[in-house]
């Protein structure tokens, strides 16, 4: 029987929102399980910071708490890249809207700095740094990809708490006005932390190089 593109896009969407609550529940019930089997051996998984008293509603719960505090940590480098790039376009506009996305992502005081660059405290000395890097360029975009978690300890009740680190991939692409290119590749490695007044923000960030490129734009099509 023939549906409308409205009800098989809907039937997608259902099927994707089944498999990943079905995905969610079986780990939940593999993490209930190994709880148990802690219990009668007197472990517990004390680094996942989950209790072998927990219920199988506490353990969805708790993975529920990981999987969106996991979320939000990622979007934080994703949106470092979309502030980058503004910043790159050199317009007073842009470069404010760069900097409050900065201000959002990192704490006051956090360390930043990356390759051969010295490490500065606070994101609008960061900004000033970027701001230097890319004015020779007319055109950035930053790729970020392969984000990877480690450590993460979620907020107690009390909203106290939280930490993780980060490691997520970049290509960074810059291209000048004589069309000549050049292509960065590194890894971010961050140290975040949760404040109830913020939420999840950076700490510390340092961009390590792994290679770089250079390259004379070509001819695109007429």
């Amino acid at each position: 029987m023939a549906v409308s593109n409205g009800e098989g896009s809907r039937r997608r969407w259902l099927g994707v929102m089944t498999g990943a609550l079905a995905s969610l529940g079986g780990l939940v019930a593999m993490r209930a399980h190994s709880s148990g089997n802690s219990a009668g051996t007197g472990g517990a998984d004390k680094g996942a910071g989950h209790s072998k008293h927990d219920s199988p509603h506490e353990a969805f719960h708790r993975v529920m708490q990981e999987t969106v505090a996991r979320q939000q940590i990622m979007e934080l480098r994703q949106a470092y890249g979309v502030a980058t790039d503004l910043i790159g376009k050199n317009t007073t506009a842009e470069i404010e809207a760069g900097r409050a996305i900065y201000r959002r992502i990192f704490t006051p005081d956090a360390s930043i700095g990356a390759a051969t660059v010295e490490s500065v405290t606070g994101p609008d000395a960061w900004v000033d740094i970027v701001k230097d890097a890319l004015a020779s360029y007319n055109k950035t975009q930053h790729l970020i990809g392969t984000q990877y978690i480690t450590g993460l300890t979620l907020p107690d009740d009390a909203d106290a708490g939280g930490s993780a680190h980060m490691s997520s991939y970049l290509q960074a692409w810059h291209s000048d006005a004589k069309q000549e290119l050049w292509l960065f590749m590194g890894t971010y490695e961050d140290d975040l932390v949760w404040t109830k007044a913020q939420g999840w923000q950076i700490r510390s960030m340092v961009l390590h190089q792994t290679a770089a490129d250079y390259r004379r734009l070509g001819k695109g099509p007429d």
